[in-house]
């Protein structure tokens, strides 16, 4: 996983029909979430789509992303939504905006892939699919681990019983505190948890077909002096009865060699699967009892 977001992928596969066709074009709307720049990575890499328009309603870092990118610049994303050349946008606005952002999107008849989380309340999220589904447009969130290779391996080697029966998971998704509206609860809608615990919940989801059935959580505030919770520890239950447990928080010092990291062990009767995401691996352990 990328430092900045998600990986640029590219590949060599023969055109098609397809790849002459007019490059589908994308807006982004805000460059407030960092992740803004991992987009742009992997939009400038696909042959078949065209970075369009850059809409920030903080000017100087707008017009600084547009002119890096070569992309237009609006203020208001109303405007860049009012484009008939932008068909898709993505969203790295604050938590808090999600809402509002995506609803307008819809309304003006383009696909959407938000950054994570999907929205700060749960009647926000029902808006924004209802919303997308009213107009007839996608909406997607960003939730990169469940296509890394080295996830798709554990998938593979649970179904494939390679430890015996899974018998419970330990896994971390620390980061570090970024700063800036990150602490604000108005426009976070929280801190450590609702930013990670999100993507190793949907990774599991994922590789065991299962859903999170009961929670359990400590959190706190205890690294840094803001308003929301740097620290979180989770224990869950997933519909496949399998306990889980999360740390989310916010642990990894500013000189650490990755600003985050994601890994999951998979614990089973005969040895262990670990992931580490940011290495995209898989490691298979095996143990042995008395004989």
């Amino acid at each position: 996983m990328s430092e900045e977001g998600p990986t640029p992928v590219t590949t060599s596969a023969p055109k098609s029909s397809e790849d002459t066709a007019d490059p589908i074009g994308v807006g982004i709307l805000s460059f407030a979430h960092g992740h803004a720049e991992g987009y742009v990575g992997c939009l400038t890499a696909m042959p078949d789509v065209r970075l369009g328009a850059i809409a920030d309603e903080d000017e100087t870092r707008g017009r600084a992303a547009a002119a890096r990118y070569g992309a237009a610049y609006d203020r208001d994303a109303q405007t860049l939504l009012a484009r008939d050349d932008i068909q898709a946008v993505v969203i790295c606005s604050e938590n808090a905006r999600h809402k509002e952002l995506t609803v307008a999107a819809a309304e003006a008849g383009k696909h959407v892939l938000c950054e994570k989380p999907l929205a700060t309340t749960r009647a926000d999220a029902l808006a924004m699919i209802a919303a997308c589904a009213h107009h007839g447009v996608k909406l997607q969130t960003a939730f990169p681990v469940r296509f890394h290779a080295a996830t798709v391996a554990l998938r593979e080697a649970v179904r494939a019983g390679e430890v015996g029966q899974p018998l419970a998971i330990s896994a971390r998704n620390p980061g570090t505190f970024l700063g800036g509206w990150f602490g604000d609860p108005a426009l976070a809608g929280g801190g450590a948890v609702i930013d990670h615990t999100v993507h190793v919940v949907d990774a599991l989801r994922w590789i065991f077909d299962a859903d999170v059935t009961e929670v359990y959580a400590e959190i706190s505030t205890r690294i840094y002096d803001i308003l929301v919770d740097d620290t979180g520890l989770l224990m869950m239950r997933l519909s496949n009865g399998l306990p889980v447990s999360l740390d989310t928080s916010w642990s990894r010092p500013a000189n650490w060699p990755t600003w985050g990291g994601v890994t999951i062990d998979v614990i089973g009767e005969n040895g262990v699967l670990s992931l580490n995401a940011f290495n995209d691996t898989v490691e298979v352990v095996e143990t042995r009892g008395p004989t």
